[in-house]
């Protein structure tokens, strides 16, 4: 078991506040969300009616990077207020990589590529 001290940040990528639309898909049809904070290792969305399942898709378009779909299982559920709610996922390792190289082009045209670092 690792030991990690209380408040410290566990996550192995850099994570950025974004504003982007997807859509989450479970076993049935997909629904809007929005992206709240993106990361190589998985997002944060909010939206209305998501997918109860623990294994989702996330369907992204990444401006001039094009549209990508990944694989993700969630982690946490939450209640958002107004009737939505919160999901945050992690990206599954296999079959995403294409998807988590998209991403972090996506991050360094935004930031520049030395301002978006890989821990």
């Amino acid at each position: 078991m690792t030991n990690v001290p209380d408040g410290a940040e566990r996550r192995l990528h850099p994570r950025m506040q974004v504003d982007l639309p997807a859509r989450i898909l479970g076993d049935g049809d997909g629904v809007p969300a929005d992206i709240i904070d993106l990361s190589e290792g998985g997002f944060l969305v909010s939206g209305s009616r998501l997918p109860t399942g623990s294994r989702v898709r996330l369907e992204i378009e990444l401006a001039e990077l094009g549209r990508h779909v990944l694989d993700a299982e969630v982690v946490r559920r939450e209640e958002a207020g107004r009737g939505e709610e919160r999901i945050a996922a992690r990206f599954a390792r296999v079959a995403t990589e294409g998807g988590r190289d998209a991403i972090r082009a996506f991050f360094e045209a935004r930031l520049g590529a030395g301002a978006y670092r890989i821990n």
